[in-house]
């Protein structure tokens, strides 16, 4: 974890199906941190990925929009709500969720910051 980034290489532990909306609730974890994230099955379609439960992604949340090229995926958010125990970030991706479960998360990313969401399969 950075000063304004927190990345990590997670194992898809669940996806769920989110029929009424087409979205796909993905939950990841690196053993230590987890990420759950809603995206559009449109977005997944057109990255051209299809994760399965123990394939590997590479996860990045940043403040700073910067290089996007090497990522299959890129979302912007604003952080909503905090948590202390266990430690979580809410953000909102314009109307889906990004919950970030992890201590560096909690001190690094403050109510109102905006992060971007970048993901990518493990090459």
């Amino acid at each position: 974890m950075g000063f304004t980034a927190a990345s990590m290489l997670a194992r898809v532990e669940s996806l769920e199906k989110l029929s009424y909306a087409k979205v796909t609730r993905l939950r990841l974890g690196d053993g230590q941190r987890k990420v759950e994230v809603e995206i559009p099955d449109r977005v997944l379609a057109e990255a051209g990925l299809t994760p399965g439960e123990g394939d590997l992604l590479e996860v990045e949340v940043r403040k700073e929009l910067g290089d996007t090229r090497d990522w299959d995926i890129v979302m912007r958010g604003e952080v909503y709500l905090k948590r202390s125990n266990p430690p979580r970030v809410y953000v909102s991706l314009w109307g889906l969720q990004l919950v970030l479960e992890d201590p560096e998360a909690l001190k690094n990313f403050d109510i109102g910051d905006k992060l971007y969401l970048f993901i990518r399969a493990k090459k």
